[in-house]
C-alpha cells in the first residue's frame, strides 16, 4: 500500500510527540512492506516570501517532502494559519505524481484544513489522527491566553479576545472602547488582510468565524477520525457533528533494553523529558523540589530544548538558583532514550495543559518507571492514583511537593507503583489496526458518521 502521512513538522528538525509518533508508526508501516511518504513544514518562520520551495530527503526508508514555509510573508498571514490555498494548490499536484491509496494526517496545524480537501477532491481516502486540539483551537492546547483552562464552548468574540491577550495593540484599545464596540472592530478588522497582517496583529486578530467553518468541513471531509485517547474522543464527540473513535498510540520499543534495569544510585532520581515551555509546567516541577524538607536526598533532572523558549529557560535557571541536585540538561538523541530513562526513579509530567496522550508517560512505563503526572485529561487516563503512579491538582506546587515526598518517605511505595505498571502498546499491534482502517476506507467502509460513541479499538 502506497501510504502518504502529513504532518506540521518531522525529526530530526523538530521532535515533539506528534513527530515522534508520526517517524514511529510510519517506519514500523514501512518495515511491513507498505510504501510511506512524509509531507511536512521545514521551515515555518524563514525565508523572504510565504512558500519557498521544497527540500526532499529520506529518512529511515521514508520518502520526505519538507515544505520551507515563512507564515509571516503571507498575503494573508492569520489565514494561513488554518487554511493556505498555496499549499492546497501544490497538494493537488503532488497527489498526481505520488497516487497514494490512502493519506492519513496526524496534524495539519502547519499546512493547514486544504490538504484535506485536495485528498477529497482526487478520490483519496483521508484517515485524521487528532493529537492536538487545533481543529477546535486557535492555541491548540484548549488553555487560555490568562492560563485558564477551557472547554470549548466559546463565541467566536470570546475566542478572538483570548488572543487578543498576546497582542498589546489589541488590549490598548480594549482598555479605551466600551467592550460591545472593541468586538464589533476587531469582528470587522479580523476579516481585513491588510490590518489582520500588520505587527502586534499577525497570529492574534484572526477570522474565527471563517477559521471555525473552515476547519469544520476539514473534519467532514475526512473518512476517518481517530484520538488517541478517551478525552480527546469524548470532546471532539461532544463539541463536533462528526463521529470520533478511539485508537491508542502503538509505540515503537526497539530502543528499550532487554533487562530494562536501573543504573544504581544513593538518591531518589526524579526526571523530566520534554518540551522547556510554561505549559508544560516545568517551573512547577522546580519549585516544589526546592519544598522538599530533604531535597539534598534527591536529584531533579530535566531533559528538553533549552533554547525553543529562552525566555522561559532563564526563568528556569533563576528559579534552580544554581542547585547542586537540579540539572538542565537539554536535547538528547533518541538512541540515548534508554540510558536517559535509565537514571530516572520516577518520571514527572507536570503539565498545565489538557495533554492529548503524552508519548513520555507510555515510554517510562516500557521500563517499569512509576510516574507524577497532572490530574488532568490524557495524563490522568494513563496514569492510575496509587496503581501506577501519583496524580496531583492541576498547578498545585504544594501537592505536587507532598507526592514526591511521599515517595521518599513511604517505604516500599515505589515497587509498589513499579508492579502496577501495565504493558506498553507496541507499534505493531497499531499497524496491525491501521491496515484494517486503511482498508476499510479504500473500500468505502469507514466513513466519518456519528452512529456509535465506540472506538475503533479499546
Amino acid at each position: 500500500m502506497n501510504i502518504l502521512f502529513v504532518t506540521l513538522f518531522f525529526p530530526p528538525h523538530r521532535s515533539a510527540g506528534t513527530e515522534n509518533y508520526t517517524l514511529g508508526i510510519g517506519k514500523a508501516l514501512n518495515h511491513h512492506g507498505h510504501d510511506v511518504t512524509v509531507v511536512c513544514a521545514g521551515d515555518w518562520e524563514t525565508g523572504t516570501s510565504y512558500f519557498n520551495g521544497v527540500t526532499r530527503e529520506q529518512i529511515d526508508g521514508l520518502q520526505i517532502f519538507r515544505l520551507n514555509l515563512n507564515w509571516t510573508k503571507a498575503s494573508d498571514p492569520n489565514k494561513v494559519l488554518y487554511y493556505a490555498p498555496a499549499i492546497e494548490e501544490w497538494f493537488d499536484n503532488f497527489l498526481i505524481d505520488i497516487q497514494p491509496d490512502v493519506i492519513h494526517v496526524t496534524s495539519a496545524i502547519t499546512l493547514g484544513a486544504g490538504i484535506i480537501f485536495a485528498g477529497r477532491r482526487a478520490g483519496i481516502p483521508v484517515v485524521l489522527t487528532l493529537t492536538d486540539f487545533w481543529f477546535l483551537c486557535p492555541r491548540i492546547q484548549l488553555l487560555k491566553g490568562d492560563g485558564e483552562l477551557c472547554d470549548g464552548l466559546t463565541s467566536a468574540a470570546e475566542c478572538r479576545a483570548c488572543l487578543a491577550t498576546d497582542s498589546r495593540i489589541m488590549q490598548q484599545v480594549n482598555r479605551y472602547l466600551p467592550a460591545g464596540m472593541s468586538r464589533h472592530l476587531w469582528s470587522t478588522l479580523a476579516s481585513r488582510s491588510s490590518v489582520s497582517k500588520q505587527r502586534g496583529l499577525r497570529g492574534n486578530l484572526l477570522n474565527i468565524s471563517e477559521r471555525r467553518k473552515i476547519l469544520a468541513a476539514g473534519l467532514a471531509a475526512a473518512d476517518r477520525i481517530l484520538a488517541p485517547s478517551r478525552f480527546v474522543r469524548d470532546k471532539f464527540n461532544t463539541l463536533t457533528e462528526q463521529r470520533v473513535d478511539l485508537l491508542r498510540h502503538g509505540h515503537d520499543l526497539s530502543w528499550r533494553p532487554a533487562d530494562g534495569s536501573k543504573t544504581p544510585a544513593r538518591k531518589i532520581r526524579f526526571g523530566y523529558i520534554g518540551q522547556i515551555k510554561a505549559i508544560k509546567g516545568v517551573h512547577l516541577l522546580v519549585e516544589a523540589f526546592h519544598q522538599l524538607p530533604s531535597y539534598h536526598t534527591a536529584q531533579l533532572d530535566i531533559w528538553g530544548s533549552l533554547t525553543l523558549d529562552r525566555p522561559y529557560v532563564q526563568h528556569l535557571r533563576q528559579l534552580v538558583n544554581d542547585s547542586a541536585s537540579i540539572k538542565l540538561h537539554g536535547r538528547f538523541s533518541r538512541e540515548k532514550l534508554a540510558e536517559v530513562l535509565a537514571n530516572i526513579d520516577v518520571l514527572i509530567v507536570p503539565s498545565l495543559w489538557y495533554e492529548n496522550a503524552p508519548l513520555t508517560i507510555q515510554e517510562a512505563f516500557a521500563v517499569k518507571t512509576p510516574v507524577i503526572a497532572t490530574d488532568l485529561g490524557g495524563m490522568a487516563e494513563a496514569v492510575t492514583h496509587e496503581v501506577n503512579g501519583l496524580l496531583f491538582e492541576r498547578g498545585n506546587v504544594v501537592d505536587l511537593k507532598g507526592q514526591m515526598q511521599r515517595l521518599m518517605g513511604e517505604d516500599g511505595l515505589i515497587e509498589k507503583l513499579t508492579g502496577g505498571i501495565p504493558e506498553v502498546k507496541t507499534v505493531a499491534e497499531e499497524v496491525r489496526e491501521l491496515e484494517m482502517i486503511y482498508e476499510q476506507v479504500r473500500t468505502g467502509r469507514g466513513q466519518t458518521t456519528r452512529h456509535s460513541e465506540q472506538g475503533a479499538a479499546e
